[in-house]
């Protein structure tokens, strides 16, 4: 993964823009990043920050989803190439599931373990604004998605 990208920690991402495929040294497994406006819990509430991050561990086999109250491992939610050594095929894949499922989405990061493992779900708009007006950042917000 690229250095100067922003890991993710636990709080509520909406993630905007075009997914980036970062090369890595294992030319195998392709990492991604992406914009993001971030709201995280900071000393003085929730602080907002758009920043871009590491988005690969989102569908990492060591993550886990959260969808109606079950956990699943989060490499389930997208669909694997029909040819398992080809890292074009497994990047493709991958940026498909970022463009339709993660991109435009709002998501919260409930835990980040040291192994870099991750428990996300994804969240319903009006719950990240209502988060965006708490942290104070609704003009960064709709300066970055104007039909909200």
């Amino acid at each position: 993964m690229a250095t100067g990208l922003q890991q993710l920690t636990p709080g509520k991402y909406l993630f905007f823009g075009t997914p980036i495929q970062q090369e890595g040294q294992n030319i195998m497994v392709s990492g991604f990043s992406a914009k993001a406006i971030a709201l995280i819990n900071g000393d003085s509430g929730i602080e907002a920050t758009v920043q871009e991050y590491d988005i690969s561990l989102v569908i990492s086999k060591r993550s886990t989803h959260i969808l109606d109250g079950k956990f699943m491992e989060a490499h389930k939610l997208y669909t694997w190439p029909a040819n398992l050594g080809d890292p074009k095929a497994w990047a493709s894949s991958k940026q498909v599931f970022f463009e339709q499922h993660l991109i435009n989405q709002a998501i919260e990061v409930l835990n980040v373990l040291e192994e870099q493992q991750i428990t996300w779900k994804f969240i319903p708009l009006p719950l990240f604004q209502a988060a965006a007006k708490e942290a104070q950042a609704v003009s960064l917000l709709t300066s970055i998605f104007p039909e909200l």
